[in-house]
């Protein structure tokens, strides 16, 4: 935890009074270290969480039944939040900004595990598609088999770079975010995890840290971000690369 401190203080130079408080950031360090592999094959490697305020931080989940009890209860507008996305799930719905998750990151977790063709393959967990009970238990699933596959979804900065409704920052600011947190934690994270592979998602990550991606001797990837302006075509060529590149590391073991 004194790494993650770090890391905020100097992300806290970077961005200023618009930075998150640092209990969001735990809150979203508690969440990505719960579903951590015990053996960390690949490393899905990020930009940010979603801004999270500290009312929304309040708002506790409800866990359903097929949830293990000791999950993570508190909400933050991270993928790994089982609350993040799912109005119902919370003891106080978010209205504003809107509570829609990250469906796009679903899609990647879902390929890792399945080798999706079509928009179809991914019904079992699209929100507008599914019972809310059967969906959730189905993300639980997902869940716990990216977590038995060795698949890790880390960011590099801490610190939300996205307000939903506000432009990002500029390109220079979150490039220095990006090396503040390589630098300062998640660099530390990644190398003592070990993975055989690290998948940058989106050039704008792997370009702010090619010169210490580098150094770690470890194989790297770069995928587009699953919002980028590609075709289906070229948006299911990445999908089945995630999978490929599971399947591959797991037949290696």
């Amino acid at each position: 935890m004194d790494s993650v401190l770090e890391c905020y203080s100097r992300l806290c130079d970077v961005l200023g009074p618009s930075i998150e408080s640092v209990d969001v950031i735990k809150r979203a360090e508690e969440h990505r270290w719960y579903w951590r592999p015990s053996q960390v094959k690949i490393v899905l490697l990020a930009e940010s969480h979603v801004y999270t305020t500290d009312d929304e931080l309040a708002r506790e989940i409800r866990l359903p039944p097929s949830a293990p009890s000791n999950l993570p209860r508190g909400f933050v507008r991270l993928v790994y939040c089982l609350g993040y996305g799912e109005n119902s799930l919370l003891d106080r719905p978010i209205s504003s900004p809107r509570n829609n998750g990250t469906p796009q990151f679903w899609k990647i977790f879902y390929s890792c595990i399945n080798n999706a063709t079509t928009n179809t393959d991914f019904i079992p967990i699209h929100v507008s598609a599914t019972l809310t009970t059967e969906r959730i238990a189905n993300k639980l699933s997902l869940l716990h088999q990216l977590r038995e596959q060795g698949v890790w979804l880390l960011d590099t900065c801490l610190a939300a770079l996205y307000l939903p409704g506000r432009p990002k920052p500029s390109h220079s600011t979150r490039e220095t975010c990006l090396q503040v947190g390589w630098d300062y934690h998640i660099g530390n994270v990644l190398q003592a995890a070990n993975p055989q592979q690290v998948i940058c998602i989106g050039k704008g990550v792997f370009h702010a840290l090619e010169d210490r991606l580098g150094k770690i001797r470890i194989p790297v990837k770069v995928l587009p971000q699953p919002q980028a302006r590609l075709s289906s075509a070229e948006h299911f060529q990445s999908f089945g690369t995630y999978y490929h590149f599971v399947q591959e590391v797991n037949k290696s073991m």
